[in-house]
C-alpha cells in the first residue's frame, strides 16, 4: 500500500509541477507579446495630412471662403488653397465680411482689379463686385 501511495504521490507532484510551470500560467492573458502582432494598447494613432490635391479632398471636407481666400476644413484643421493644392495652415483670421454679403461702401484702400474681363475691388483679401444701385457684393476671387 505504501508503494501505491508513493506512486500516486509522485504522479500528483509531477502533475502539479507541470501545471505550475510558466507556460501554463494564465494562458488567456490578452497582452502577451507576439512578435508578429503589435498591440497599440487602445490608443488611437493621430495622423495629420499637411496637404491635399483638390481632387483628393475627403468627403468630410467643408469648403469656406474667409477674407476672400478659399479654405477646406477637415477634421478641425484648416487647409488654404494655394495653386494646385490645399496646404495646412493655422486658423485663418476672422473676416468682417461674409461671402454674398451686400455692402453700401467699399472699405478704404480698396483697389480695382480686372480678372477674366470682370472688374473687382480688393481690400485686405476681401473681393467685392459692383452690383446695381452703387452697392457691392462680397465674392470669391
Amino acid at each position: 500500500m505504501n508503494r501505491k501511495f508513493s506512486q500516486k504521490a509522485q504522479i500528483l507532484i509531477l502533475f502539479l509541477s507541470v501545471l505550475s510551470s510558466p507556460t501554463f500560467a494564465d494562458p488567456w492573458h490578452k497582452h502577451f507579446d507576439k512578435p508578429w502582432k503589435k498591440h497599440k494598447h487602445h490608443k488611437k494613432e493621430v495622423h495629420i495630412v499637411h496637404h491635399y490635391e483638390p481632387h483628393r479632398l475627403p468627403d468630410s471636407a467643408v469648403m469656406l471662403a474667409i477674407a476672400g481666400v478659399t479654405y477646406a476644413l477637415i477634421d478641425g484643421h484648416y487647409y488654404k488653397k494655394e495653386k494646385h493644392k490645399y496646404i495646412i495652415v493655422e486658423k485663418p483670421p476672422k473676416s468682417r465680411y461674409r461671402l454674398g454679403q451686400m455692402v453700401k461702401k467699399l472699405p478704404e484702400g480698396a483697389t480695382a482689379v480686372n480678372k477674366r474681363g470682370q472688374q473687382y475691388f480688393v481690400s485686405r483679401g476681401n473681393w467685392f463686385l459692383a452690383v446695381s444701385n452703387g452697392k457691392y457684393v462680397v465674392v470669391e476671387p
